[in-house]
């Protein structure tokens, strides 16, 4: 049990590292859907939407319960309209959910359906798992920790396989589509069946740094699928009671599964596999299937070709990412070789377009301050030039294409009141030249120019989820369905003379199909074993390219382009196992009331502490627990706490309120801290307590564009501070201001990468006071990122600076990174040089337990150079030491990252402390991107 409350303990530690606060602007004015069941809360003009949640919500929670349980609480959802992200989440700490509201361009990844619809019928399962998970012992953790402490015991207790594979079997279920049904959500556990590989379930729970391993989603619904087939509706809320309730104290999921099934969790996985593995196999073994010869041999690393376009004397334009380095437009000859074009940098989905020289994409733009208003920008690579421009004002485009002649670029648009157009701009002048017409308000994805550029052809999805294909006219604005509207997932067109060739998810896989213009037939083009991302017709016409899904990436491969061999598709032929029949109700979007609610105004400032956890901190030396508050609109944030100083031995209780509703982000508190000490000027230890009282400003601010992520914050404190001293210390009250700016210029980085290859991260501090005690400290750091010999080394060079007063009436907190392997010495000035170089060793891809489990080992070869002054004897002591420090990446729990390390330091100076040379330091660098 202690190994459950430890673990228990650092999960809350880390579980508020993923809200967004502060992210809207005050000027959106928010309103309400409020009833027995839930607060939809949404920017005003977005009641259709809130109702439609509000209506679905309450279905759900009214008929089904059968198979996650009988838990009551009533749950608010916030809809977010300025993003350009396409999510949601669930979250305990406050409990609420968010809508993301922007739909993904791909329906081959996560379908076509209405996307508040969707939304609604997998998050919501959230909820009621959250709902119902509240038993036994996590009951009483939610009792002791708060909203948190649930979270934290639940998420040990039920794998995050089960949270995700059980919302995406209702999604499947109660709606005529869902992830459940795309062949591509397969792609992965198919593709390593082909391949044979047969990874532990460790590896498959934890992922991997050098090998392609599916996520928890499809993970999850093959998991909770197989158990609902064998075992039956109500299989998982037994299970998942047992976990939450702890019978059988480790691992309480396994155990129970153990009791119901005989298999273990390891067993459990085993047996889906063998299940579902000959169903992959031997539709990719049928004597029919399409052959086809890849193009590169296969890369060392995981690495994508996801899309592919023509450049005529057999080269290709491709866009390339590899996990050791950061994605790129390459142009591919035939003899393999590739040449980088341009880089595309921070985006929100990676899809470009190429036509006769010119290569044009969405790049990702962001306000300044407001984290969930972003936008993007349309940019254009011109091979003629060899430059890169940006042709249109900030706005929210996706899935360009440019015209033949370079003059006109299409792209999807988004509003924040979710309405979907086509907008042609002019690449010349930047200009919007024409806004089609869209009376149904289809939701477009990937048009491409056709008919001389008089057209666009584009897959469209209607209000229901069902897509079709659709032309339309440039000059007139008048719309031609080509295709029946149906649920199969259409992907990216591809328009060449008087044939249309797309993917879609017609049968098992994606595969590609041609529809003829003249007489709109349909006929599949290729039939694989795995899904098919996007192809490309070679200028001669008689052969095709296309990505397919290979556990080493998107694999490009060629095919002969024979007509006499494509086959007519007639209807939707999907297979069946791909959703089996769950017995919850069926297509309840058919049938959920569509009401009329009454909508009230929402104030940004109701329920400005709603306290909801208690969350400990472990940040060395410090270590301390706070009762939290957030509001649901992550506008204001309320701590009351208590933290002890290990080097000090010092007691803090102290509160703080913190709003983000207006530019400046606004800090108001006051604490008391007992036993505190220092040294005076004669070096004696000087002991007291104080209390002080704060107001103070930030400013943070997003500048990231490009290649780069950027942030910039600055600040200012002002404390009022009463020391309880001796009296023989005159001077007891403290008036100071502490300003601070923080700068971080980080390049995008591959996965493999351990830090950015090019980046700075600058510090600066000045504590002063202004009446009272004469107190001063000024603190400076600047860290220089670069990369190393290869790919995933890097070299991080470190200069800081620290200077205090010499009255020593008083000591701020002290921030400097001293020379590794020394005590802290004694000084009023020093400054430190430093150098690491930072290699990964080892991905060991092993755990063991189910406790922990090892992802990558790495080195970090180091040398520093400090000096450090003491004013009365005004000489300089140097401190210089080398060594290196091994770091451990790992899972703890199966669930959590944590890093974990030794170090070794030889100090060329001893120590004046105790006259060392050698030392050894156990390591948790939990902010360890820019602590050394």
């Amino acid at each position: 049990m202690r190994a459950i409350l430890a673990i228990t303990l650092i999960f809350l530690s880390f579980s508020l590292s993923a809200q967004q606060f502060g992210g809207n602007p005050p000027s959106l004015k928010w309103q309400q859907i409020n009833n027995d069941t839930v607060r939809v809360i949404f920017p005003k003009g977005m009641t259709a939407q809130g109702e439609r949640v509000a209506n679905i919500v309450h279905y759900l929670n009214r008929y089904t319960r059968n198979s996650i349980g009988p838990l009551e609480r009533k749950v608010n959802i916030v809809l977010q309209n300025q993003t350009m992200q396409s999510n949601g989440y669930v979250q305990l700490g406050p409990f609420r959910s968010e809508f993301y509201l922007t739909p993904s361009p791909s329906s081959l990844d996560l379908g076509s359906l209405n996307w508040e619809e969707q939304l609604s019928v997998h998050e919501y399962r959230h909820v009621l798992q959250n709902m119902n998970f509240r038993q036994g012992v996590s009951k009483v953790f939610s009792i002791l920790g708060g909203q948190l402490g649930q979270a934290a015991i639940t998420n040990i207790a039920v794998p995050n396989w089960f949270w995700e594979g059980d919302a995406v079997v209702m999604e499947t279920a109660l709606t005529p589509q869902g992830r459940g049904r795309l062949p591509g959500f397969f792609d992965g556990f198919r593709g390593l069946s082909l391949a044979g590989k047969h990874y532990a379930y460790m590896k498959i729970r934890n992922g991997s740094y050098r090998d392609f391993v599916p996520d928890h989603y499809p993970l999850g619904y093959l998991m909770t699928s197989y158990g609902r087939e064998h075992y039956g509706t109500t299989f998982w809320k037994d299970v998942t009671t047992d976990a939450v309730r702890f019978r059988g104290l480790f691992y309480p999921l396994s155990h129970s599964l153990k009791k119901r099934t005989g298999y273990n969790i390891t067993g459990f996985y085993q047996a889906m596999l063998k299940e579902y593995q000959p169903l992959w196999n031997n539709y990719a073994a049928r004597p029919d299937t399409t052959a086809a010869t890849g193009i590169l041999p296969v890369a060392k690393t995981v690495t994508n070709y996801k899309y592919v376009y023509a450049a005529g004397n057999s080269e290709w334009v491709i866009l390339k990412d590899a996990r050791d380095k950061v994605p790129g437009f390459y142009l591919l000859n035939a003899a393999g070789q590739e040449r980088l074009l341009v880089r595309p940098g921070i985006v929100y989905d990676d899809f470009f377009s190429y036509r006769n020289g010119r290569i044009v994409w969405a790049a990702a733009r962001f306000d300044a301050r407001w984290g969930w208003k972003d936008f993007s920008v349309i940019r254009i690579w011109d091979n003629a030039s060899g430059q890169t421009k940006t042709i249109s004002a900030r706005g929210k485009f996706f899935s360009p294409d440019i015209s033949e002649n370079g003059q006109l670029v299409v792209a999807v648009t988004t509003s924040p009141n979710m309405q979907y157009s086509l907008q042609l701009i002019n690449t010349q002048t930047g200009k919007i030249e024409k806004q089609l017409p869209n009376p149904q308000n289809w939701y477009y994805t990937y048009p491409r120019f056709a008919a001389g550029d008089q057209a666009v052809i584009t897959a469209v999805r209607n209000s229901k989820g069902e897509m079709a294909l659709v032309r339309q006219s440039l000059s007139t604005g008048e719309s031609t369905v080509l295709t029946p509207f149906s649920y199969t997932a259409l992907g990216i067109p591809v328009v060449k003379a008087d044939t249309v060739y797309f993917t879609a998810g017609y049968k098992d896989v994606n595969n590609v199909y041609a529809m003829t213009l003249s007489d709109r037939k349909v006929y599949e083009v290729t039939d694989r074993g795995n899904s098919a991302m996007h192809l490309a017709i070679d200028h001669n016409s008689d052969s095709l390219v296309f990505s397919e899904f290979t556990i080493k990436g998107y694999k490009l491969y060629h095919a002969a382009l024979d007509e006499n061999n494509w086959k007519q598709v007639s209807g939707e032929s999907r297979s069946a196992w791909l959703h089996p029949e769950f017995k919850e109700g069926g297509n309840i979007l058919e049938i959920v009331p569509r009401d009329s609610l009454p909508v009230k105004k929402y104030a940004q400032f109701t329920h400005p502490f709603n306290f909801h956890s208690w969350v400990p901190s472990f940040n060395d030396p410090d270590y301390g627990i706070s009762l939290i508050g957030e509001n649901i609109l992550s506008t204001t944030n309320t701590t009351i706490g208590y933290t002890y100083n290990r080097n000090e031995e010092s007691s803090n209780i102290g509160a703080g309120f913190t709003f983000a509703g207006w530019f400046p982000v606004l800090y108001l508190g006051a604490d008391y801290t007992i036993n505190r000490n220092g040294l005076d000027q004669n070096r004696q230890r000087v002991y007291w307590n104080e209390a002080t009282a704060y107001l103070g400003f930030s400013i943070p601010l997003n500048l990231s564009a490009g290649m780069y992520s950027r942030s910039l914050s600055f600040g200012s404190n002002y404390n009022i501070r009463h020391r309880y001293l001796d009296s023989k210390y005159k001077g007891n009250d403290l008036q100071f201001l502490s300003n601070s700016i923080i700068f971080s210029n980080q390049r995008v980085k591959g996965t493999q990468n351990i830090f950015t290859h090019f980046g700075q991260y600058l510090a600066l501090q000045y504590n002063h006071s202004i009446t009272g005690l004469f107190a001063e400290q000024l603190y400076g750091r600047l860290d220089q990122y670069l990369p190393g010999l290869w790919h995933n080394h890097n070299l991080v060079l470190q200069g800081a600076f620290q200077q205090r007063d010499k009255s020593f009436n008083y000591t701020f907190t002290d921030n400097f990174v001293y020379a590794r392997g020394y005590n802290t010495p004694l000084y009023t000035r020093i400054y430190k040089l430093g150098a690491n170089y930072h290699l990964p060793l080892a991905y060991p891809h092993w755990g063991f337990a189910q406790l922990l489990y090892f992802s990558r080992i790495r080195a970090n070869l180091f040398y520093d150079y400090s000096v450090a002054n003491f004013y009365q004897q005004n000489v300089n002591t140097r401190f210089t030491s080398a060594g290196t420090e091994l770091f451990l990446d790992t899972r703890l729990g199966n669930a959590l990252p944590f890093t974990f390390g030794v170090r070794f330091s030889h100090l060329f100076d001893e120590d004046p402390v105790d006259n060392a040379q050698n030392r050894v330091d156990f390591i948790i660098p939990i902010q360890q991107l820019f602590n050394y």
